[in-house]
């Protein structure tokens, strides 16, 4: 029973069952047609009392409805197509959706600790898909003004990018990505003298092709940490 209400329950089975039960309307219909003429020509000679006007009324009847549940049957037939259809779609989507990386960030940016002349921060990165994520490459830079995530993602044209291999990412796996900032560009944003943005991206490959996930971190004076300012998935 349970089973049966899942197959009523879904819309592309409904259209196939009810257009099933049409079909053994009309078959019920054109039998009842066919044995109701040759009844009548069997007893054409026998039953004057009846109308036969009335006969043939009834019959036209049947056959103009008989008409219409064909259309019925054809447009049920069409829907449940074009269902199907969609559905193989949604399915097909959920498919690259689900068996894919997906590597990203887990949280914020950590303070770790001075060394030398530069405050270390570390932000953590995880692979949150079902595929290993294979040669995850992290690109970042450090700038006072909102860097272009389109030229900053291109570490070739420019000296301020840093790249760093990390290596494979498993389902689940997390690992972690150094950022040093000088200490003098630190005082100044923690002064308000000027801005202070760390754009980060992790570009990875799987079997479907190359993926990434960027973002753009601004420090905030107030909470003396990054916010993100910006995050997208290419």
């Amino acid at each position: 029973m349970e089973k049966l209400g899942t197959i009523f329950g879904k819309k592309e089975y409904r259209y196939i069952l009810v257009s099933l039960f049409l079909l053994f309307f009309l078959s019920s219909m054109l039998v009842a047609i066919k044995s109701q003429e040759v009844s009548n020509e069997n007893q054409a000679g026998d039953t004057h009392a009846e109308n036969p006007s009335l006969l043939t009324v009834i019959n036209e009847y049947f056959e103009i409805i008989a008409v219409f549940l064909e259309m019925a049957v054809v447009v049920l037939l069409w829907k449940t197509v074009k269902d199907f259809a969609e559905l193989a779609k949604v399915s097909k989507l959920q498919t690259e959706v689900r068996f894919r990386p997906w590597v990203g960030p887990s949280g914020g940016f950590e303070y770790l600790r001075d060394d030398n002349d530069k405050k270390q921060y570390s932000i953590a990165m995880k692979n949150f898909g079902e595929v290993p994520a294979t040669n995850v490459i992290v690109t970042s830079t450090i700038s006072e003004i909102k860097p272009d995530k389109k030229s900053a993602s291109d570490g070739s044209k420019q000296d301020t990018v840093s790249e760093f291999h990390i290596g494979p990412l498993l389902p689940g796996m997390e690992k972690r990505y150094w950022v040093f900032i000088e200490n003098e560009r630190y005082k100044k944003a923690v002064e308000g003298a000027s801005n202070l943005f760390v754009f980060v991206y992790f570009s990875y490959f799987y079997s479907g092709g190359k993926s990434g996930y960027g973002m753009i971190s601004q420090f905030d004076s107030k909470t003396n940490n990054f916010i993100h300012r910006e995050m997208w998935i290419d």
